[in-house]
């Protein structure tokens, strides 16, 4: 277990935000400079792919998390049949 959640927690937010920051920064020097930046372009993408996939994966966890929990029930998928008149429920 760990000892200090809120700390991680915080810790972990800290690290999404600053990897977000990264990719800004990243995108605004491609786009003022892009015959410096055609060097790097390989180490560029991979930057950028892992960057996203870490901003993504805390935000993704981040707003499931905090969602709440919707109960669907039977009678609230009543569609109407136009042709014959009839409601059915779908399936």
């Amino acid at each position: 277990m760990l000892p200090d959640m809120k700390k991680y927690q915080s810790n972990r937010r800290r690290m999404a935000w600053a990897a977000l920051a990264m990719m800004i920064v990243t995108t605004t020097a491609v786009i003022i400079d892009p015959e410096r930046m055609a060097q790097a372009d390989a180490v560029l993408m991979m930057m950028y792919g892992s960057l996203s996939a870490l901003v993504g994966a805390y935000f993704g966890f981040a707003s499931n998390t905090s969602s709440t929990t919707t109960t669907i029930h039977k009678e609230d998928f009543k569609v109407s049949n136009n042709n014959e008149g009839e409601d059915y429920e779908s399936r």
